[in-house]
């Protein structure tokens, strides 16, 4: 397969992929340092391409093959390299959004960024305002951001989190879940009920709070974080399916 292609913004390159066909375009907003070769990602991509169904999948300014320093990331500035690339290869058409993890909270700003242009939204195990209910930030973490910039936590999913002052910053002007979300096109939520990072209750908040009516969330009983496992990732497929 060839490798990324690259579009220069606001001084820096995002690495993408994207595969022609007809619309809406699906798009794959990743978690928190992930990146566009994920499992989730890679299977909608193939779908995609197997129905000839245009499809973007992207890597944030600081993650997997853009450019940029992941320190200065934040939910603010990802969201804007996301609609950035769907506004260049796809300037005016329609978009379904699929967001995992933080990648939902990204989902749910630029669906309300794309207004009328948003046909669909899923969230897989979405998690809007996760530095207010996930990320207490300690003494020494503080200190850490005054010394350093950022402060570190274990991950179980390869290299520790680390989550930078840019971040910490920017969240309180990105939160959702302190009124409604004015989204009314369709929307999705899968999520696990064994998942670890983010509560699963987070998805009926979520689906309570968005404007539109036509909400459902899917609950997968024994579903970690993740949902990667083949039956998870077919649920995913037909929910993508659905809303095309």
């Amino acid at each position: 397969m060839s490798g990324p292609r690259f579009l220069d913004h606001k001084g820096v390159r995002l690495a993408h992929r994207f595969g022609p066909g007809t619309g809406p375009l699906i798009v794959f907003l990743p978690g928190y340092m992930s990146d566009m070769t994920g499992a989730k990602a890679q299977a909608v991509s193939d779908h995609a391409r197997a129905n000839g169904r245009a499809c973007l999948r992207l890597d944030y300014s600081g993650c997997g093959a853009s450019g940029g320093d992941f320190l200065d990331g934040s939910i603010g500035r990802w969201t804007d390299d996301a609609l950035a690339l769907i506004n260049h290869v796809w300037p005016a058409g329609k978009v379904v959004l699929v967001g995992s993890s933080m990648g939902g909270w990204i989902a749910l700003l630029a669906g309300l960024a794309l207004q009328d242009r948003l046909a669909g939204l899923v969230g897989i195990a979405a998690a809007p305002d996760f530095t207010v209910w996930g990320l207490t930030v300690g003494e020494a973490e503080r200190r850490q951001l005054e010394s350093q910039g950022y402060f570190t936590r274990p991950s179980d999913y390869g290299e520790p989190y680390r989550y930078s002052r840019a971040l910490i910053a920017d969240a309180p002007q990105r939160l959702l879940l302190d009124g409604q979300i004015g989204i009314t096109a369709p929307v999705r939520l899968l999520h696990g009920m064994a998942d670890d990072a983010v509560p699963w209750r987070l998805s009926l908040d979520i689906a309570a709070r968005i404007t539109g009516g036509d909400v459902q969330v899917r609950l997968i009983k024994d579903g970690d974080h993740r949902l990667s496992r083949e039956t998870d990732i077919a649920m995913l497929i037909a929910t993508v399916q659905d809303l095309l």
